[in-house]
């Protein structure tokens, strides 16, 4: 698989994922935003912002971890694996930012 389709395969998941969870969703325009997806809860109208990952694995099985384009604690990482076809997002780290 070419790595650019990765990213865009990972998006559409995603997209597909909090479409299914009843969120309103909404692809970001630009190429090297630091923004993939912003979904909206219908009823709070609440806005989450997220940064898609593709899951990478060592050659051990371990999950390689990716760490957001910009330090803005507002921006979630939502991690797509496509081998198991499944999507979590990330819990936030305690540790701060520095």
């Amino acid at each position: 698989m070419i790595k650019k389709n990765k990213g865009c395969i990972c998006e559409n998941f995603a997209t597909v994922w909090l479409q299914e969870k009843g969120f309103y969703v909404f692809k970001g325009s630009q190429v090297q935003s630091p923004i993939d997806l912003i979904s909206v809860d219908p009823k709070t109208l609440e806005c989450a912002y997220y940064d898609v990952k593709h899951i990478s694995r060592r050659k051990d099985g371990s999950i390689i971890s990716r760490s957001p384009r910009i330090r803005d604690n507002r921006i979630n990482i939502l991690s797509v694996d496509l081998q198991k076809r499944k999507c979590r997002i990330v819990p936030r780290r305690s540790a701060t930012w520095t």
